[in-house]
């Protein structure tokens, strides 16, 4: 790997600790899955990391911004729908952008559990021109932020991601939205979240800290790369911060969100 590509992968926009700690709900009243930490617990430390990645997207290329993303991994259980759902929902936060987050993970869905929505219909069911895509413009699921669940199980997404058709699919959603997120399958498993990643206008790599080699965060960063996708940052999950436990609840105190230098350099990058 050069220089360049290492140094891409370095860029951390965020780390936060995936939301094993005790929510005050299990689940919000409207059907959100605690998952969802920035709408269930909105004073917690996971969401103030979610607000610090938000910025530090923002600023990722301040000259043109990122309209669509696919976030993925190499491997499943590293926290891309995790992430993919909170870092949605943080800029749909800010009053002035709307924000469409599709599940593209067509063979293994999960954003409609996180979200209390039904699986179907969604994408895949736009994909073969079985639903008009606006039918799912008319009403957010929260805030500003608008849901496309992953609709009907596909046995081979990837022959319909590869058509044509998917390019205007991705620009006219573009049109109607200032940010496209797409929540991707594992980048080693199967093609898809290549695919998808050459057709948006950045990659970003989730990374769990200390279980994905750096052999493997290359691989995955190389087959993005050589699908023409455009890899930008990474996520880095799992880097459990000092907190402070008071009653029946962790509440946390801010640290500095900047990995030590060994952990970018060792472990994980």
């Amino acid at each position: 790997m050069n220089s360049s590509s290492i140094e891409a992968l370095k860029k951390l926009i965020a780390n936060y600790i995936q939301p094993s700690y005790i929510t005050k709900e299990s689940r919000a009243r409207d059907g959100i899955d605690s998952r969802l930490v920035t709408y269930i617990d909105p004073d917690s430390y996971v969401t103030e990391q979610f607000k610090t990645l938000r910025t530090n997207l923002y600023s990722l290329t301040p000259e043109k911004q990122l309209k669509s993303l696919a976030i993925t991994s190499a491997h499943s259980g590293e926290g891309k729908t995790i992430s993919s759902a909170n870092l949605s929902f943080t800029i749909s936060l800010d009053k002035e952008k709307r924000v469409l987050l599709i599940d593209a993970d067509l063979r293994k869905p999960d954003l409609h559990r996180i979200f209390g929505l039904p699986r179907q219909p969604g994408f895949s069911d736009i994909l073969q021109g079985n639903i008009e895509m606006n039918k799912f413009f008319e009403k957010p699921a929260l805030e500003n932020l608008y849901v496309i669940p992953a609709g009907s199980i596909m046995k081979s997404p990837s022959e319909v991601l590869i058509s044509s058709k998917i390019r205007n699919i991705i620009e006219e959603m573009k049109r109607n939205f200032d940010y496209v997120i797409f929540d991707t399958p594992p980048v080693l498993n199967v093609t898809d979240a290549s695919i998808l990643g050459a057709l948006c206008d950045g990659v970003i790599l989730v990374v769990r800290f200390e279980v994905t080699p750096k052999t493997i965060v290359e691989e995955a960063f190389n087959l993005l790369r050589n699908a023409q996708a455009k890899p930008i940052a990474s996520i880095l999950t799992g880097y459990h911060m000092p907190t402070y436990y008071y009653g029946k609840y962790k509440y946390y105190y801010k640290y500095p969100i900047t990995p030590p230098k060994n952990i970018q350099d060792s472990h994980s990058l």
